[in-house]
């Protein structure tokens, strides 16, 4: 099944990557990001970590691919770590919170509101972790 899903992330990313105007073999590069997003949440879903902590490890290990490939590429780290993160994006959270609130359901509203917040508060640490460990190494090394 995970290899399923993993496939699946692969070729979503790939279709996001030309949304966002990604050219030649970075393309293929964002696919491989995506799909090694989506696995390692897979994994430590399986494991049985938080969504918050699942998620954070995810996206700084997607991050941490990101950083290396775009300088062995010679190419921005967003062109690479954008796409790579949709598929963990947590666009089913903001949908359900607005379908809660238009039902009157505010207290689902809420905890799925929330919910949504941590997830995403947890993918944007991640990112600044490891941007912040990569910018320190590379100023001491010069």
């Amino acid at each position: 099944m995970f290899f399923i899903e993993v496939i699946f992330a692969f070729f979503i990313t790939i279709s996001f990557a030309i949304l966002f105007n990604v050219r030649g073999k970075l393309i293929i590069y964002s696919g491989i990001g995506g799909a090694i997003s989506w696995l390692f949440y897979l994994l430590f879903t399986k494991e049985g970590y938080s969504y918050s902590t699942c998620y954070l490890l995810a996206t700084a290990i997607t991050a941490f691919y990101s950083e290396i490939m775009a300088k062995r590429l010679q190419t921005t780290v967003p062109t690479l770590l954008i796409a790579a993160l949709i598929p963990m994006a947590p666009g089913g959270g903001v949908y359900y919170t607005m379908l809660y609130l238009i039902q009157n359901k505010y207290q689902d509203s809420m905890l799925k509101g929330m919910e949504t917040s941590i997830i995403a508060g947890s993918m944007a640490l991640g990112i600044i972790l490891v941007t912040t460990f990569f910018r320190i190494f590379h100023l001491t090394k010069k």
